[in-house]
């Protein structure tokens, strides 16, 4: 039977850095890379030999929407290639003009934002309660000025009785006006609520200041998609996928939405690229997760987090040209490497020696968890505000006592 396989498959691929790089050796080809090793594997079991067409276009797929692709598919279609190999996924719409052999691998399609930032430290007195916690102190705060300047205070004016309810939040002493039991159960009541809440407010406050929050960054693609759409994030798709296909056939319609903004504004990149020099603060990159563990490394020596859901899963294969005879050997073997974890050995090899590469480019620091002057400069702002108008009111109760009837009526 090994007389039937061909003696030489021409292979159709891209050369992608830790996936897979051609090194021509006297009158044959030296493959190398997660994909390179499958190949020359396949070729040491089978006995044949290798004969390497790239991509002219550098692409992986090009659907040029009549039935006809480009790119490495282009190629099998054409019959110009036997087999093609780089991260191939097994669809619907390929299926109709070239093979696939059994799935190698998974492609999970999710989009990666660099690490955020840390919030402003001089905001971070308005950190420990949310927004809408924020309008209902707030809102307490003057329901009870206007029901203690009703009921309780005698003879107090509305910014009189404000003042006197803000002044218990900050531990002074009210007056109680006018003495009766439901009256002392509603100043009590009130009294509660100025304790609780400062205290709450307190013991959170600090915890703000020694780890601040981060900013807050797209962690779906639901909210990917309202960032870009608000104009606030870019997202980039690979050239050489159709991410952007996928996303117009969804039934999803923020996906159908995010896909339109990025064909109109023609959002793309390289995998040959650097491609991670892109990401800021309000990039995000669609990527499977491992080609991105491949051709980058992962964590902690990248500072990229990974969305919480995918565009997609898809199995990855082989193509082979229509019509290939031999298909059913090379599946046994890829079988057999697939299952005896060869494969995923070979990502993991050479995620890690590029992880290696990053780490020796990480400088080492220690994490800043002192608080400086700089840190609670907002703290003095305020206080510094405060004694000020402190001293305006003083120097106005001073100067005209007869004219400032703004507290008494």
């Amino acid at each position: 039977m090994k007389n039937l396989f061909p003696s030489k498959i021409k292979l159709a691929t891209i050369e992608l850095e830790s996936a897979m790089t051609v090194k021509k050796v006297n009158n044959g080809f030296e493959l190398d890379g997660v994909e390179g090793k499958l190949v020359q594997c396949l070729a040491d079991k089978l006995n044949f030999e290798i004969e390497v067409l790239l991509s002219p276009d550098k692409d992986v797929i090009t659907d040029f929407g009549n039935g006809t692709f480009g790119g490495i598919i282009g190629m099998l279609q054409k019959g110009e290639a036997d087999m093609g190999v780089l991260g191939l996924a097994i669809t619907e719409e390929v299926s109709e003009v070239v093979d696939f052999s059994v799935p190698i691998n998974v492609l999970e399609m999710t989009f990666v934002t660099k690490v955020p930032g840390e919030m402003p430290k001089v905001a971070a007195f308005t950190y420990p309660f949310s927004q809408d916690v924020w309008f209902l102190y707030a809102f307490m705060i003057l329901a009870a000025t206007i029901l203690f300047q009703r009921i309780m205070f005698r003879n107090a004016t509305f910014f009189g009785s404000f003042l006197s309810v803000l002044g218990s939040i900050a531990s002074q002493a009210m007056e109680n006006g006018i003495n009766s039991p439901w009256r002392r159960v509603m100043f009590g009541f009130w009294l509660t609520i100025a304790t609780v809440m400062p205290f709450f407010y307190n013991t959170s406050f600090l915890s703000f200041l020694t780890m601040p929050q981060k900013v807050p960054v797209p962690r779906n693609f639901e909210e990917l998609s309202d960032a870009v759409l608000s104009g606030k994030y870019k997202c980039l798709t690979p050239k050489e996928s159709n991410d952007v296909d996928l996303l117009s056939a969804s039934p999803i319609e923020y996906m159908v939405k995010l896909g339109e903004v990025i064909e109109k504004n023609n959002w793309k990149y390289s995998y040959t690229e650097q491609f991670t020099d892109h990401l800021n603060d309000t990039v995000a990159i669609i990527i499977a997760k491992m080609v991105f563990k491949v051709l980058v490394g992962s964590p902690p020596y990248v500072t990229v987090e990974a969305s919480d859901d995918y565009l997609g899963v898809w199995h990855t294969a082989i193509n082979w040209r229509k019509g290939f005879c031999c298909r059913e050997r090379v599946d046994e073997v890829i079988y057999g490497i697939v299952s005896g974890g060869l494969y995923e050995k070979w990502i993991e090899d050479y995620a890690f020696r590029d992880k290696l590469h990053k780490r020796l480019e990480v400088k080492h620091e220690e994490p800043d968890m002192q608080l400086t002057l700089k840190d609670l400069k907002m703290a003095f702002y305020a206080l510094f505000i405060g004694y000020v108008f402190s001293f305006l009111a003083l120097f106005a109760e001073i100067l005209i006592p007869n004219r400032l009837a703004i507290f008494y009526s």
